[in-house]
């Protein structure tokens, strides 16, 4: 393509950088700190028109984001599943697979994954937290179901449809049993109370951005649609364009 490129194999304290010419000669090969100093050294090493290419990895959005700060514009991710079926290595080696990106992204053959804008990212962490708190309250319920049933006092509880009913709840509330056991159930009751009370401030700000967000605005064109439905729907959306 006419261009220089360098292929970075990210670490958690150091990586390395390949740097190639336009006919894939090694022109540098170093190892950079994961802080400014380090950062600087690349920089005074990898001119601003370089072409860029790194895994994604934990560390992508901070690699990439800094990068960015720094005058580089041209910069790719690599997707690491679809790259792993292209180059297959026994051993880890920094400074091979660091060489590997480099040239695939000479000749175009990096395959890319899509880094998530912020606002994008929150909204993910925000559905991803939902639905994490979900099943904390689903095996709270569980337990407290089953530690009542235990004691034989499951059936004592008002009918209902919904084993955590206004009333139910408050039978459960109040139910006593004059020793230690009081404070097991309180603490259960009061748990499965606090993490209701996360949903819901969850739930509060998914409906906020939902209101703004195209997949949600597109959801709700399909008649029997409602906002408070489409949770599930979107966690799996955003999480296949998010590289693990």
């Amino acid at each position: 393509m006419n261009s220089f490129v360098v292929g970075i194999d990210i670490g958690e304290e150091k990586s390395v950088a390949t740097y190639l010419s336009p006919d894939g000669e090694v022109k540098d090969n170093f190892e950079f700190t994961m802080n400014n100093d380090g950062y600087r050294e690349f920089a005074s090493r990898i001119p601003m028109e370089t072409r860029i290419a790194f895994e994604a990895s934990g560390s992508a959005y901070v690699v990439d984001r800094t990068l960015r700060e720094l005058g580089y514009e041209n910069i790719t991710v690599a997707h690491p599943r679809e790259l792993s079926w292209i180059v297959k290595s026994k051993r880890k080696n920094d400074k091979v697979d660091s060489l590997k990106l480099a040239k695939l992204h000479l000749v175009g053959m990096l395959p890319e994954s899509h880094l998530l804008s912020e606002d994008e990212r929150i909204f993910r962490d925000l559905l991803i937290q939902r639905e994490k708190l979900g099943q904390e309250v689903s095996r709270m319920k569980t337990s407290i179901i089953s530690y009542l049933k235990r004691e034989g006092l499951f059936d004592t509880l008002p009918e209902s449809s919904d084993n955590f009913s206004d009333k139910r709840r408050k039978a459960m509330e109040n139910i006593k049993f004059n020793n230690d056991k009081d404070v097991v159930l309180k603490t259960m009751l009061n748990r499965l109370k606090f993490l209701e009370e996360q949903v819901h401030t969850i739930e509060e700000r998914i409906k906020a951005r939902a209101r703004d967000n195209e997949d949600v605005k597109l959801l709700m064109t399909i008649p029997g649609i409602l906002l408070s439905s489409f949770s599930p729907l979107i966690i799996h959306r955003r999480r296949s364009q998010i590289p693990k």
